[in-house]
């Protein structure tokens, strides 16, 4: 027993190295340094959306500062001034809205990985009280199996939600042949990451007719569970050990139901298209208006006779124009991209290491989750000094 302990150590294994697409692992130290300027893996300004918005509003400006220059014969006597008071009340209209829907983007994020932790500790924790009270190891494994296979379920629904319902059913299908497995006797091995997350045929035909198996796996796992405790492998049904295995069950199912709660009920689709749609109608009057004023300028410079006095005059106003017009859009164009990341952890997620901003990295959590069932496996065959319990009623 020592020798095989020496030849599988688990003190000395080496620390995963910090994954760069993770949302969720970051110094947070570096975010009050200079630093935070060189990030880029993970933020919002790898989105091409965000650039190619900010172009075609610099373009838009361009356009009609030309105009204004070409096309209008007197046009210094243009009011600028008036589409600074309207884009003024904009701002205050679109970042009181953008500020609610952030706040409930985060909330909606929050909720999602919650309740991913929820079920990943509710089946940690149902395999070590099984395991604790002696219950036989080969159904142990298949309820441990089923569900991790629940787990990667619900990855896999969330991960293709966004796409067609044809292209969803297919890779429904595909992720289900992925964890077919023709091995016999998958729960009499001893629990790894390559066993875990695999189902018989025969289990995937009964599944392929299920809507949902994430939910529906756990109608086997109690089933199962109330099985052996009227073959007496497990404390019977009136005991309050019983009740303790039955309630982490329970809790793994909570934690499945608050994910879909918060991925399926989003906010109004009313209220998501006014604000994004106030948002862009700000950035253009911001455009038009900067366009306007560089228009205004660079007309005036070419009929003047000084050309230099006017330039030096007008140039700092241009200036403070330019920053303001571009700092405002640019703001509130980040935080509504923000926004939808949050909102959408899982949208688009069909490479299932995608690096999207914002993305819950729920393949590292399941990783996690089939390491520590593999370990605690290990050492309860590894026992220092002890023989290990086996429940008899």
């Amino acid at each position: 027993m020592a020798e095989d302990m020496e030849k599988q150590p688990l003190l000395e294994k080496a620390a995963p190295e910090e994954d760069e697409g993770d949302s969720m692992s970051y110094d947070a130290r570096k975010l009050i340094t200079f630093e935070v300027f060189r990030a880029s893996t993970g933020t919002i300004w790898v989105k091409a959306s965000l650039w190619r918005s900010m172009g075609l509003l610099l373009l838009l400006a361009l356009a009609t500062a030309i105009g204004s220059a070409l096309l209008v014969k007197e046009p210094e006597k243009l009011k600028t001034d008036e589409f600074s008071k309207l884009n003024g009340f904009l701002k205050a209209i679109v970042g009181l809205l953008l500020g609610f829907f952030l706040s409930s983007s985060v909330n909606r994020w929050y909720a999602c990985a919650s309740g991913f932790l929820e079920l990943f500790n509710a089946i940690r924790a149902l395999h070590m009280q099984l395991t604790a009270i002696g219950a036989p190891k080969e159904r142990v494994h298949m309820i441990v199996r089923y569900c991790v296979v629940s787990a990667y379920s619900l990855h896999y629904s969330l991960s293709g939600q966004t796409l067609p319902n044809d292209e969803r059913l297919q890779w429904r299908f595909a992720k289900f042949d992925s964890m077919c497995s023709d091995a016999e006797k998958l729960d009499q091995k001893a629990i790894s990451t390559s066993n875990l997350a695999k189902i018989y045929p025969s289990e995937k035909e009964m599944l392929a007719n299920v809507v949902d198996p994430s939910q529906t796996l756990w109608v086997w796992v109690t089933s199962l569970l109330t099985r052996m405790a009227a073959d007496g492998e497990i404390p019977a049904m009136p005991t309050p050990t019983y009740g303790k295995i039955m309630s982490l069950a329970d809790k793994a199912y909570g934690g499945i139901r608050e994910v879909q709660g918060a991925i399926c009920v989003q906010p109004p689709y009313v209220y998501v298209q006014t604000i994004a749609m106030l948002v862009n109608v700000n950035n253009i009057v911001t455009a038009v208006s900067f366009g306007m004023t560089l228009g205004v300028t660079l007309s005036v410079a070419r009929t003047s006779k000084n050309v230099s006095e006017v330039i030096s005059k007008d140039l700092q106003d241009l200036l403070v124009q330019f920053i303001m017009s571009t700092t405002g859009p640019f703001l509130y164009q980040t935080l509504l991209e923000v926004a939808v990341c949050i909102a959408q952890p899982f949208a688009g997620c069909a490479d299932e290491k995608n690096d999207s901003p914002g993305r819950i990295p729920t393949w590292k959590l399941l990783s996690n989750l089939k390491k520590d069932l593999g370990d605690a496996d290990y050492m309860t065959n590894r026992l220092p000094c002890w023989e290990q319990p086996k429940f008899k009623s």
